[in-house]
């Protein structure tokens, strides 16, 4: 199990998503200046920001992480060297971070000892006991 995290389309320098209650906002930047915010329906906010995910070269994203064990916890690995901590990526989920933030992640382990890669384990761990 692993997550890619992919740079911007072409002149797009960086996103920032807030989610909130009622709306998601999504502020974007082009060639350093701000285009504009996008106010979203609550949880569409990280499906259009994967539209401005450049998913062309996924062998050849900036970044991945995935799952080492519960002795290593999360393993970031950078398929491109020299990344500024506070370069933009969009996750394949649509998470919108800096590499710093992902860096950050190395090591990293949940509470419960389940991967922290394993985005909505604990819904989905609901949801089969709804259904049984």
């Amino acid at each position: 199990m692993s997550t890619s995290y992919y740079d911007l389309v072409e002149g797009i320098t960086s996103l920032h998503l807030e989610e909130g209650p009622a709306h998601d906002r999504l502020t974007v930047w082009e060639n350093g200046a701000n285009a504009g915010t996008l106010t979203l329906s609550r949880g569409s906010g990280k499906w259009v920001a994967r539209l401005f995910a450049d998913r062309t070269g996924d062998i050849d994203c900036p970044l991945r992480t995935h799952w080492g064990g519960s002795a290593v916890g999360s393993v970031v690995t950078e398929n491109r060297r020299g990344l500024a901590d506070d370069y933009c990526v969009v996750s394949e989920y649509g998470d919108v971070l800096t590499v710093g933030q992902v860096r950050a992640r190395a090591g990293a382990r949940r509470k419960d000892g389940m991967p922290t890669e394993l985005f909505g384990y604990e819904g989905a761990k609901k949801e089969a006991k709804d259904g049984e």
